[in-house]
């Protein structure tokens, strides 16, 4: 009987301090970042056919609640009824190990494919958690709950397979995409889980708060029964809370007393304003500065190819020349391949008027696409080579019958026109001769070129109060000429640091002797205490190298070759024969266009590397090369945007340096 009388007693008091307590409800909802890691196989029964892995999809959720302070807020319980669309998306590609005939080049290829699985789970869930709001003033609470539901509102999936590659190939029902599962997804159970969750309350009544609340769910095992398929769920949203019973409000306070008065403030003593000091340049310091010059021979070869805008005959402004063709001399075209190349019209029309025995054939040709036939293809490329051959007769007063048209639907050697690019460099008119002497490159003998030791040059500042700076500029000079300069906001970093570039010391080089000197200025802006400024001089050296170097650049390697040329052939028997001496060493780098995939441009640069190599060896067997690789695609040569551009790109720079012999 006392045991009975205590428990009556227990549960009594127990009631009496759960009707004391504040009980609340509320919603909350807000989105789901859901991840998904499976192992559902592709083929369901044929697991050597791969399964999805991993995906992230987004959701959402809402959530009705109650919480019971057992504790205050320093700890709640609470329950809710949840519902959450926690979807799925998952993607694979298999290569099922055999291969299909590809009718656009007749050639057997991997099948490749693509699988997608998307299932929109809608589950409804019962919770169970503990929230805390640990320190009263501060308003953010943590909370942890247990959920436990069914995909009660959708439990469907569906199933497609594309093929990727090839891309002409199509599935039996004459489609590239198609569905092979959809319906309820097998052995769905019951998903559990715990979440962490933090979030902040703000009051905006007396018994109603909101704020947001972020939050990390695990799941406890599989959703299926059928594969393994698990999810975690990263997730934020907003949550509304309201007290259905007002807590009880704190007792007045006595009033505190009343402060005592004051006693009076002394007179404050007058003070000057501080002064003012503007900032002030301590030093400006830096290191002399060495330019090597080098004297250079340097072959430019003449890509026989003028490039057109599709379906046009019309000559590009970046090839017509308006200058008078009087003072012209291709000894004085700049030692730049592009601005060489630019030039070709004139080159030839200067070399035509020359030889007056030697002709000049123009093969026009189309990306065999462009016209509605092949006759309008033959037509186009006629009218291109005839807009060439009218340029030079009235620029160069070239006869017609030194002028051979020639027409052809696509080149001989094509660019492969899967890509946009291969199709814009087959848009041309291809330039040749029986007297080679009419393409030969352009040469650039015995000049001096100038290049920095180093790659960089720094300046080391010291400026005081620099507080007051609003921007700086440093200029660099060599008497009075600006060479180079560098500026930016507010105060001047402790190192100003200038990239030499070869503009700089082609400009520099030839002005100055072998020992001179370059000045710097600081100058820091001050708007409202006048500018300042600080300046040094340091020494540039010029040293001359003891070796000679000739530099030929071999281009006209069509698309993915990588034989050489007849004329590239005569072309290196002269450069390697007038540069070769005593103690000469040779580097061949070789080089691609962006074009293709890497590996692939990896081996052939080195193929056209070693190309070069065993034609070098057949003519000059003693020469020390000590160096052949090949550097893949380089798009920083020249831009691969252009046709002519890609050409150059697909190159292989041949290099012999030799001491320079005694004068």
């Amino acid at each position: 009987m006392r045991g009975i009388a205590a428990a009556i007693t227990s549960v009594c008091i127990l009631v009496t301090w759960a009707q004391a307590q504040v009980a609340s409800i509320g919603v909350r909802g807000g989105y789901l970042s859901v991840s998904n890691a499976t192992a559902i196989p592709v083929l369901f029964g044929a697991g050597d056919c791969g399964s999805f892995s991993s995906g992230v999809s987004s959701g959402m959720y809402a959530s009705l609640f109650g919480d019971y302070e057992l504790f205050g807020e320093v700890l709640e319980v609470g329950g809710g009824l949840l519902y959450a669309k926690r979807p799925a998306r998952l993607m694979t590609q298999t290569q099922a190990g055999f291969e299909v005939l590809d009718p656009n080049d007749n050639v057997y290829k991997p099948l490749v494919q693509e699988h997608v699985f998307e299932s929109s789970l809608g589950y409804v869930s019962i919770e169970a958690s503990l929230r805390s709001r640990p320190i009263s003033w501060l308003p953010v609470y943590i909370r942890a709950t247990f959920d436990a539901g069914n995909p009660v509102v959708s439990s469907n999936f569906s199933q497609t397979e594309e093929i990727v590659s090839p891309e002409s190939i199509l599935y039996p029902e004459n489609v590239k995409r198609r569905t092979v599962g959809s319906g309820e997804f097998a052995g769905l159970g019951t998903s559990m889980g715990v979440t962490g969750a933090i979030g902040a309350a703000f009051n905006i009544g007396r018994n109603l708060e909101i704020g947001p609340e972020i939050f990390y769910r695990h799941g406890l095992g599989s959703l299926s029964s059928a594969a393994s398929w698990e999810q975690t769920i990263i997730g934020g949203g907003i949550q509304l809370r309201y007290r259905l019973i007002d807590a009880p409000e704190p007792p007045a306070e006595e009033p505190p007393p009343p402060p005592p008065a004051p006693e009076p403030e002394p007179e404050p003593i007058a003070q000057s304003a501080p002064e003012i000091v503007p900032a002030v340049i301590a030093s400006v310091t830096t290191i002399p500065l060495e330019i090597r010059e080098t004297v250079v021979t340097q072959t430019f070869p003449l890509l026989p190819y003028v490039f057109f805008d599709s379906a046009s005959t019309a000559l590009r402004a970046s090839y017509r020349q308006s200058s008078s063709t009087e003072n012209f001399d291709e000894r004085t075209l700049p030692r730049e391949t592009l601005s060489i190349y630019y030039r070709i019209l004139d080159v030839l029309g200067a070399r035509l008027k020359e030889n007056r025995a030697a002709t000049l054939d123009l093969t026009g040709t189309s990306d065999g696409a462009e016209g509605a036939s092949a006759e309008q293809r033959t037509q186009i490329a006629r009218e291109r080579a005839q807009s060439i051959a009218a340029y030079l007769q009235s620029r160069w007063n070239i006869s017609s019958d030194r002028l051979r048209v020639r027409v052809s639907e696509r080149p001989a050697i094509a660019s492969n026109e899967l890509y946009s690019e291969g199709a814009e460099e087959n848009r041309r008119v291809e330039l040749s001769s029986s007297d080679v002497r009419l393409l030969d490159p352009i040469v650039h003998t015995r000049f001096n070129e100038y290049v920095p030791v180093q790659s960089q040059h720094t300046f080391t500042t010291d400026v005081t109060n620099p507080e007051r700076a609003d921007g700086w500029k440093l200029d660099v000079l060599h008497k009075g000429s600006v060479l180079a300069q560098r500026s930016g906001p507010l105060m001047p970093p402790s190192k100003i640091v200038f990239d030499l570039t070869q503009e700089m010391t082609d400009k520099l080089g030839p002005i100055m002797g072998m020992s001179d000197t370059l000045t710097a200025n600081l100058d820091v802006r001050q708007p409202r205490y006048g500018d300042a400024r600080g300046a040094t001089t340091f020494p540039v050296i010029k040293t001359v190298s003891n070796f000679e170097v000739s530099r030929l650049s071999l281009i006209v390697f069509d698309y993915d070759r990588a034989d050489i040329s007849l004329q590239n052939q005569e072309m290196m028997r002269r450069v390697v024969s007038a540069s070769t001496g005593d103690g000469s060493r040779a580097t061949i780098v070789g080089s691609t266009d962006r074009l293709g995939e890497f590996n692939h441009n990896m081996n052939l640069s080195i193929d056209r590397a070693k190309s070069v190599e065993n034609f070098v060896r057949s003519i000059a067997p003693s020469l020390n090369i000590e160096g052949v690789e090949g550097v893949g695609p380089n798009p920083s040569l020249f831009d691969n945007s252009l046709p002519e551009g890609r050409f150059y790109c697909r190159t292989v720079t041949l290099q012999i340096t030799t001491p320079l012999r005694d004068r």
